[in-house]
């Protein structure tokens, strides 16, 4: 019995997105395939506290990123901020939003398609922990970058 090389679901069918593109394949089938990368930098990376312009320490990681980037084929990338629970709700979520902005702005002027990039904000809504410490607090500063990564696969 021949192995199956692809992902299917239990009848048989590719398994696709809403725009009918494959998004799980094993790698190096027959096919097409789409991993989501994720990147997650606590803000003190990038920037200063209740700041929304770049550090040079986080243009540096940035760079990195860019780098990474030309070596692959991406579907997408959403830039996404994240703050503590510090202060008003109103305006962490404006924080966020200018803070994922100004990541996504560096991303494009360093060469990557301004059409594949997306950028917002969620304020305080999504901590990864509660916000009852210092380190707590700092941890849920943050940016995620998530990156749709076209695989390459094998075509027969």
């Amino acid at each position: 019995m021949a192995e199956d090389k692809t992902l299917t679901d239990r009848w048989g069918n590719f398994i696709t997105d809403r725009q009918g593109d494959c998004v799980q394949t094993r790698g190096g089938t027959e096919g097409c395939g789409v991993t989501v990368k994720q990147l997650s930098f606590e803000t003190n990376t990038f920037f200063d506290f209740d700041k929304a312009d770049l550090k040079p320490a986080g243009k540096a990681k940035l760079d990195e990123i860019v780098d990474e980037l030309k070596r692959v084929q991406t579907k997408g990338i959403a830039v996404v901020g994240h703050t503590d629970s510090t202060g008003p709700a109103a305006y962490n979520q404006g924080l966020s939003e200018r803070r994922a902005k100004s990541v996504a702005d560096y991303l494009v002027a360093q060469g990557v398609d301004a059409n594949a990039i997306r950028s917002e904000g969620r304020g305080e809504l999504e901590p990864v922990v509660p916000n009852d410490t210092r380190e707590n607090r700092a941890k849920n500063r943050r940016v995620d970058i998530l990156i749709d990564v076209k695989k390459e696969v094998v075509n027969k």
